[in-house]
This record gives structure tokens, sequence and C-alpha cells, in this order.
């Protein structure tokens, strides 16, 4: 056998174990995000609690994020833009009967689109409850004072105190009742997923490792070729 076939065929056959790994890669990929989005289903899916009932009786706000909870209270002025471009959520201060302050994000607002008021009076509000979120560039297009993210440090040392250490994110339904679109519910990454997640870097990590063995596999049976030529 020739040393360029040799060559060309240790070569394809690389290339194609590396393509197998670079499946299964996306696969599990594909498997990371729909146990994401199953563990938000099945939260979100839960049974309807009190936000301050809960709180009162010892759950922390950590053991009910992705859960969907409700508050009695009223709204207040207090409110910002957040997203790195339109449309933008509406994110506007609740006062509940218990006396703190909680972020809403009442829905989403396109650019030119005015924020229609909130309800006046006594509401019961329900939604998602969510922690804050990281720093994220505010879009160009959103007015001063915007954010990027849902920031509640940031939020707290602007609005009333004391504020709750997370924020909800109302449904569609309510947000279309407000004239605004449906707000994303952006819930964190649940235990078990970073797994799969770290599988699919594997898989991409032997890719590439693959890769190299050929490389180096392609150049040393052209160098004993060539040494062999020599000594010939």
């Amino acid at each position: 056998m020739s040393t360029g076939l040799k060559q060309l065929l240790l070569g394809l056959g690389g290339v194609l174990v590396a393509c197998v790994f670079v499946f299964l890669g996306l696969w599990q990929m594909q498997v990371f995000r729909s146990q994401g989005q199953q563990s938000v289903d099945e939260l979100a899916s839960q049974p309807l609690v009190g936000l301050e009932q809960e709180l009162a009786s010892g759950t922390t706000a950590g053991e009910l994020y992705g859960r969907t909870v409700s508050v009695s209270g009223e709204w207040l002025d207090d409110q910002v833009l957040v997203g790195e471009g339109y449309p933008a959520r509406v994110v506007q201060a609740f006062r509940t009967d218990g006396g703190r302050v909680i972020g809403v994000a009442r829905g989403t607002v396109t650019a030119g689109q005015k924020v229609a008021d909130a309800p006046a009076g006594i509401q019961e509000v329900t939604g998602v409850l969510l922690p804050t979120q990281s720093s994220a560039p505010v879009g160009a297009d959103l007015p001063a004072g915007s954010l990027g993210a849902v920031q509640l440090d940031v939020l707290a040392q602007e609005w009333p105190a004391p504020l709750f250490d997370a924020y909800l994110t109302q449904p569609a339904t309510a947000s279309a009742a407000q004239g605004l679109g449906e707000s994303p519910v952006i819930v964190p990454d649940q235990r078990g997923n970073v797994r799969n997640e770290g599988y699919a870097l594997q898989w991409w990590s032997f890719a590439l490792f693959g890769l190299v063995l050929t490389w180096v596999g392609v150049r040393r049976i052209g160098a004993g070729e060539k040494a062999t030529d020599a000594a010939t």
C-alpha cells in the first residue's frame, strides 16, 4: 500500500471518528436543553403557593425559584425597562400586604410603545419566582436608566426598601390584560443538567484530540516512509 493511500485512509478514519464524537456532543447538548425545559415545566406546574405565607413558614426564596407564587398588594410608580434590545421587559415595583417590595416583570414593550399603567388599588399578582440575574449590556436603543438584566442589587439602591431577593414574571394572560407582550421566564439551570453539558464538552474534546492524533499519525507515516527511502 502506498504512503499516500495509508495517509488518506488514516485521515478519513480520524475525521469520521471525530464527526461521531461531535454528533454525540450535539446530542448531549440537546439532552441538556430538554432536561432544562422539563425542569422549568415541572416547577411551573406545581401548585400555586402564597409567597409571603411560604416565607413565613420557613421556606427560603431559593427553594421557590421556578415556582408559581402569588402576592397581594399594590403597584408602585417605580419601574424600569430591562433588555439588551427591544422587545424590552417592563419591571415594576409592587408593595405586598406584608410591607415588602418585589419587582414584577409585567410583560414586554416594543420600540416606541407606551407602557400602560398598572392596575390601581389592591391587586393579586401571580407569577414565576426568579432570582436576580447577572449583569448584561443594555440595549443602545433603550432609554437612559434601563438595565440589561434584572439586577436586584441595582434596584435595591433605587427602589423603596425592603426589597425581596427575587422577582416575579407574570404569565402571558396577565401581560396581555395590561396591554403588554409576553415576558420570557428565565429559570436558572437545574441540578443534574450541568452533567449533560459536561458530557457534551467531553465528546468535543475527544473529537479534537482524535484529530490531533490523526494529524500526528499521518505525519509519522510520511516521515517513516522517507526514512525507509533514505536507508535504501
